[in-house]
């Protein structure tokens, strides 16, 4: 056989562009019904652990002592400010000149509005990542995480191939480990009727 055979010969069994798009796309629908599983039983997990509640996380960390005494912080501002109202718009009332002299602009630091409506979001995002980062050391989350390896590897196997039966085998036993198949095994069919 030639140099020229030989190289006619590889350019035929080498992967075409159309060829690498159907091996990338049967990818995709091989592994991310099993992805999206995973991902779902993760969701169910991180929720939960966040139903168990934010209050318990809160006390962990030591955030319900901060958040109470800014409640009652808040509170008495509240009923401050209600006081202060009542006893700015009597003597208003009372005194033509301050009733139109009368402001109610307050300029205020950011440190200053912090409020527990601020922190509860706070503690909530904090919590979910918390969920999160457990959620990622169960089982579920280590096959998640072993799926998405599974896929890219997948992909650089294909872009990385020259030969599609080689490619086919390499694929189908890479697929193994987590019960799915390369190749599509069709269904039986009814036994046809006489």
């Amino acid at each position: 056989m030639t140099e020229m055979e030989k190289t006619n010969m590889a350019k035929a069994n080498e992967l075409k562009l159309y060829q690498r798009e159907h091996f990338s796309t049967k990818i995709e629908k091989k592994l991310e019904p099993e992805i999206e599983r995973e991902e779902l039983k993760i969701k169910t997990t991180i929720n939960k652990i966040l139903d168990k509640g934010i209050k318990s996380f809160s006390k962990s960390i030591g955030a319900d002592k901060v958040i109470a005494r800014l409640e009652k912080a808040e509170d008495e501002k509240r009923e401050a400010s209600r006081l202060a109202y009542t006893f700015f718009n009597n003597k208003a009332s009372s005194i033509v000149s301050y009733s139109k002299a009368k402001e109610y602009k307050f300029d205020r630091d950011e440190k200053n509005t912090i409020s527990v409506k601020d922190c509860i979001s706070q503690l909530e995002k904090w919590a979910e990542k918390q969920a999160e980062q457990y959620a990622e050391t169960t089982e579920q989350g280590k096959r998640l995480a072993y799926l998405r390896a599974l896929q890219t590897k997948a992909k650089d196997m294909v872009a990385e191939a020259s030969i599609s039966d080689d490619l086919k085998s390499s694929l189908d036993n890479l697929f193994q480990f987590v019960g799915v198949t390369w190749e599509q095994k069709l269904p039986a069919l009814p036994k046809p009727k006489k």
